[in-house]
C-alpha cells in the first residue's frame, strides 16, 4: 500500500448516511469510531428507533420486537437527524430533510445511501390491494389485517423464497383457523440442497400450509389468485414477497441505477456516475465474485457498511491504497431460514451464496436463528463500542477463505 499526505487534513470530511438500518448504522459507527477526529458523521433516519428487518414477518403476527433508541446506538460522536431525504444534489452536495422539527437543509462532501428496500410494486392487475412485509409500515397493516379475519379465511402469499417460506409459515404457526397457502413460480424449496428443500416441504405440511409450485399469478381479486395456466387459488388475504426494490431516491437524484432502483456502483461500493456518493445494503448494486450483484442479506449490508466506512476513512486519513479504493471482497458462509418458532433450516453455501454441502434442520435451528437476530440487532452496538471488531470471511478466490477486513495500515498527516 502507498500513502500520501493529505493535503486538507485538518479540514473536517462531512459525511451523510441515509438510513440508519444494519448497513447505514454500521457505516456511521465505524468511520466516526475509526476515522481519528478526521470525518463528521450525520445519520439521517425517517425514524427514531430501529427496524429490525429481519423479525417483520413476526412483527405481522403481532409478536413483540425491540425497537431500540438510534440516537442510543449510535453514540454521541454522531449527528443523528430524525426525518426522510426528500431530495438530494451529489454534485452540490446538499441535502434536503423534511421531519418533525421541519425542513433543513444538510451540507456534505461524501454521502453513503443505505436507504434499504422495499416490497417491488406488484406487477400484476389488482396488485394495490395485496398485502406486503417489505417494510415497517407493510408489516403493521397486515397485521391489523391478519389479526381481523374470521375463522375459515383463506390466505396467500405469494413467492417462494426465503421472505415467503418465513412469512408463510409464522402466519400458519400462529393461526391455525385460517387456511394458508404458499404460491410460487418455482420449485418449492427449490432453493435449498435436496435433503433441506424436502424438510421444508414436510414442514410446511406438517402446519397445514398448501404448496402451490410452478404457478404464476397473473391477477389478484378480491377473493382469489388467477394463475397464468388458467387455474385459481383462493384468498381472502393475499401477502406478496415476490421482490424488493430501493426507494426512488436515488434515481430522483440523478444517479445511475439498476431495474429495481438500486445504485449501480463499483467493487468499492462507488456510484459509477457519482463517485462522491457510496450504496451500501440493497441501496446498492455492487458486482460479486462472478460479476452479478450481491445477494441482498445483512450477509452484504454489515460488511458492505463496514467496508464503505473503511473506504471513506482512507480518504480522511490520506491513506491511497495502490490502484486506488480497495474492492469489497466478500464470501457467504450460509442461510439460515426460519419456518416459524419451532422449525428452521440451515444451509450451508458457496461463497457465490449457492446452496451447497450439508444442512442443519428442526428445533435447534430455529433456536440457532433467534440467537443470530439477537446478535444482529446489537452489531452495531458493539462495532460503536469496538469499531474495528467487525470482520467477513472473503470469496476465497485462492481457496483460502481470507479475512477481508483491515487492521493495519500507515496512516499520513
Amino acid at each position: 500500500m502507498s500513502t500520501s499526505t493529505n493535503t486538507s487534513a485538518s479540514t473536517r470530511m462531512r459525511v451523510l448516511v441515509v438510513g440508519a438500518g444494519f448497513a447505514g448504522g454500521m457505516a456511521a459507527v465505524r468511520l466516526a469510531g475509526r476515522s481519528r477526529g478526521r470525518v463528521d458523521v450525520t445519520v439521517v433516519n425517517p425514524r427514531p428507533t430501529l427496524v429490525h428487518r429481519l423479525r417483520l414477518h413476526q412483527v405481522a403476527v403481532g409478536h413483540p420486537v425491540a425497537a431500540p433508541s438510534l440516537r442510543d446506538t449510535l453514540g454521541p460522536d454522531i449527528t443523528f437527524v430524525e426525518g426522510h431525504v426528500t431530495a438530494l444534489d451529489p454534485d452540490a452536495g446538499r441535502a434536503t430533510v423534511t421531519g418533525p422539527d421541519g425542513v433543513r437543509r444538510l451540507a456534505f462532501d461524501r454521502v453513503v445511501l443505505a436507504t434499504g428496500s422495499t416490497t417491488e410494486p406488484v406487477p400484476v392487475p389488482g396488485g394495490e390491494d395485496v398485502h406486503g412485509v417489505g417494510d415497517l409500515a407493510a408489516a403493521r397493516r397486515l397485521r391489523t389485517a391478519f389479526a381481523a379475519l374470521p375463522a375459515g379465511a383463506q390466505v396467500a402469499v405469494v413467492g417462494g423464497g426465503f421472505t415467503g417460506l418465513e412469512t408463510v409459515t409464522e402466519l400458519a404457526e400462529h393461526r391455525s383457523d385460517v387456511r394458508v397457502r404458499l404460491v410460487t413460480s418455482g420449485e418449492v424449496g427449490g432453493w435449498f440442497t435436496p435433503p433441506a428443500a424436502e424438510h421444508v416441504r414436510r414442514t410446511l405440511g406438517r402446519l397445514g400450509v398448501e404448496a402451490v409450485g410452478d404457478a404464476r399469478v397473473h391477477a389478484v381479486e378480491p377473493d382469489r389468485l388467477l394463475l397464468g395456466d388458467g387455474g385459481h387459488v383462493p384468498s381472502d388475504l393475499t401477502v406478496w414477497c415476490g421482490g424488493f426494490a430501493a426507494p426512488p431516491l436515488a434515481r430522483e437524484s440523478g444517479l445511475a441505477v439498476d431495474r429495481q432502483g438500486a445504485v449501480l456502483t463499483d467493487a468499492a461500493l462507488q456510484s459509477v456516475s457519482h463517485p462522491q456518493v457510496l450504496a451500501v445494503g440493497d441501496a446498492g448494486h455492487a458486482p460479486g465474485p462472478r460479476g452479478e450483484r450481491y445477494s441482498m442479506s445483512c450477509q452484504f449490508g454489515f460488511p458492505s457498511g463496514a467496508h464503505a466506512a473503511d473506504v471513506l476513512r482512507d480518504e480522511a486519513l490520506g491513506i491511497v491504497p495502490d490502484g486506488g479504493p480497495a474492492a469489497l471482497d466478500l464470501g457467504f458462509q450460509g442461510r439460515c431460514v426460519s419456518l416459524g418458532r419451532r422449525d428452521g433450516v440451515l444451509q450451508l453455501t458457496t461463497r457465490e451464496d449457492v446452496a451447497s454441502g450439508r444442512a442443519w434442520t428442526g428445533r435447534g435451528v430455529s433456536v440457532f436463528k433467534e440467537l443470530v437476530l439477537r446478535g444482529v440487532g446489537r452489531t452495531v452496538g458493539v462495532s460503536r463500542r469496538m469499531p474495528g471488531a467487525v470482520r467477513w470471511p472473503g470469496a476465497g478466490r485462492d481457496g483460502t477463505g481470507r479475512e477481508a477486513s483491515r487492521d493495519t495500515e500507515t496512516v499520513a498527516g
